[in-house]
């Protein structure tokens, strides 16, 4: 079977990096024919990732599209998969609706708020027959021949709009992950970890809520620090913000890395910090990548207890499940005032990535669903 992979974004974003490049390898490992078509990658690798998202406009997204549609209709393929309901899903949809081009769609966020679609309704309804973000996800994922979702929540989501689902989660390659360097200095700085990328209010308001956290741990282990490594619309506001309200404290900030470099920055930390300051739908259908990277390195990891998180972490046993700040801070203490609790909690970590998450399983998974299809 030969399958195009179709991304918006480029590989240095974790949706299209797993979804696309790593699922795509996973297949090919397996005796599929795949290919991966990245908008951002082969078609505009001279926009930067926060172009494709807002500063696009319609004419330079239909160029796009159009450019997307002429590659895909010369590619000898028996199946699109479609990584995300965005404008880049006109190419392969506007095939499907010409020529019945057969397609997978790949789900991974409730992304119906914050579709990047054409800021035109005229454009949207020429394309996908509809002007409504909501309508044309749900027409998409009713065309597909089957979807692939990352969570729960959008297991629940996709039940009635296709017959065909699999929850294959946003895992990760545990080969490229190992646990903390055993070797570390004894005297080496407890080191707290968040990464990613600080897109919107939603993420500020996450990382505010781990340094607000991180601030009384700090107190009582002023060897501590906090390494928030990242970027986005809004990392210049968060980097501004803490030295205005939290200069006091043991903060780093460091920007971009490839995400290549990731596993060496993880073997330096001890703690990863995923929290969520709010609890809706965006946040209940998330498979954060972070997550399963933290674990695959073998970080102790405290987390907020919302959506698909509380189905990977067992609280106490693989990481910390938390309800809110007070509980986040009493967790994160925990944790620094016990070496033999963090280990544990490590090597649990790394083991459930290894039996359920990583990309080997994963690889496995997604082969038999895509096996099962009508191509």
């Amino acid at each position: 079977m030969r399958i195009v992979f179709i991304g918006h974004s480029g590989e240095q974003y974790p949706h299209t990096r797993v979804r696309c490049y790593g699922f795509a390898k996973a297949l090919k490992e397996r005796g599929f024919d795949t290919r991966v078509l990245s908008f951002k990658d082969h078609l505009a690798d001279h926009l930067r990732e926060e172009d494709m998202y807002a500063h696009l406009r319609d004419r330079e997204k239909m160029k796009l599209v159009l450019r997307g549609a002429w590659k895909l209709l010369c590619e000898p393929a028996d199946l699109f998969y479609i990584q995300k309901v965005h404008f880049h899903t006109a190419s392969p949809y506007l095939l499907h609706r010409i020529l019945r081009r057969k397609y997978v769609l790949d789900y991974d966020d409730y992304d119906v708020p914050l579709s990047n679609f054409f800021n035109r309704g005229r454009w949207n309804r020429l394309l996908f027959g509809s002007h409504k973000w909501d309508a044309i996800t749900e027409k998409v994922a009713r065309n597909a021949i089957g979807t692939v979702v990352s969570s729960h929540a959008l297991e629940e989501y996709m039940a009635p709009l296709n017959s065909r689902v699999a929850r294959i989660e946003t895992g990760v390659d545990a080969h490229d992950f190992r646990p903390p360097r055993e070797e570390r200095p004894a005297d080496a700085p407890l080191t707290f970890l968040w990464n990613g990328i600080v897109w919107g209010d939603e993420i500020f308001r996450c990382v505010v809520m781990a340094i607000q956290a991180f601030e009384l741990v700090s107190r009582e282990f002023p060897h501590s620090r906090l390494l928030i490594v990242g970027g986005g619309f809004q990392w210049q506001r968060l980097i501004d913000f803490s030295k205005q309200h939290y200069d006091h404290v043991p903060l780093i900030f460091q920007g971009w890395y490839p995400p290549q470099a990731m596993p060496s920055v993880l073997r330096e930390t001890d703690i990863g910090i995923l929290p969520f300051a709010l609890d809706n739908e965006w946040v209940r259908s998330k498979s954060p990548t972070k997550l399963f990277e933290y674990m695959a390195a073998g970080l102790a990891v405290v987390a907020s207890d919302i959506g698909e998180v509380g189905h990977v972490i067992q609280s106490g046993q693989n990481g910390i499940l938390v309800k809110d700040q007070e509980s986040m801070t009493e967790a994160m203490l925990a944790l620094a005032r016990s070496r033999e609790y963090r280990q544990t909690i490590s090597a649990n970590a790394r083991q459930t990535i290894l039996d359920r998450y990583s990309m080997e399983k994963l690889g496995d998974r997604l082969a038999e669903f895509m096996k099962t299809l009508p191509v």
